[in-house]
């Protein structure tokens, strides 16, 4: 639902409460950790990904491309944990993400022939092709924003993000560190 409020459109968030209104619960003397912190709460909010022309979730996609990557490092398939491992999400969620992919009929399952207790993943033809277009789809968003922003920003805006990544990447490195 939206409303019309100082001449300006704004939506109606979770419980009924302007999306301004939530913005001004988190507050601090710092105007930089304001202007932050709103930045990533909009960032949050804005759909990056692809997929909505190839009708997968983000999650599907982003193991498609898992399983995409380790196809090219062993030709009989990726197992399920590696694919956990790598996107760092607990097994029985991805196995519940390649279940869905199957029943689509994007990825086929297929015992381990040397360790029969090993499932391995594979892209069927349909999963290459929806692979191909969230690539695509990606590019071209991407290639848009290089666009909008210039090539000079887009550089800037890479490394900067780089570094926030960093920075969250050490920082949760030494909180397990504290445990």
């Amino acid at each position: 639902m939206a409303w019309l409020l100082d001449g300006e459109i704004r939506s109606v968030g979770p419980c009924g409460v302007l999306r301004n209104e939530v913005r001004n619960i988190f507050t601090s003397e710092n105007p930089t950790v304001q202007k932050l912190f709103h930045s990533f709460m909009r960032f949050k909010r804005v759909k990056l990904h692809g997929g909505a022309s190839s009708g997968r979730k983000p999650s599907d996609v982003r193991v498609l491309f898992c399983i995409k990557r380790g196809e090219e490092a062993d030709v009989t398939g990726v197992k399920v944990s590696d694919i956990s491992h790598h996107l760092n999400v607990a097994a029985p969620t991805i196995t519940q993400l390649i279940k869905g992919l199957e029943e689509s009929g994007l990825v086929e399952r297929k015992m381990d022939e040397a360790d029969r207790r090993v499932i391995r993943v594979k892209l069927t033809d349909e999963g290459e092709k929806t692979i191909q277009q969230a690539h695509k789809e990606l590019s071209d968003t991407l290639d848009g924003l290089i666009s909008y922003l210039g090539e000079e920003d887009s550089n800037q805006l890479a490394e900067l993000l780089a570094k926030v990544c960093q920075y969250y990447s050490e920082r949760q490195l030494r909180s397990f560190g504290d445990d």
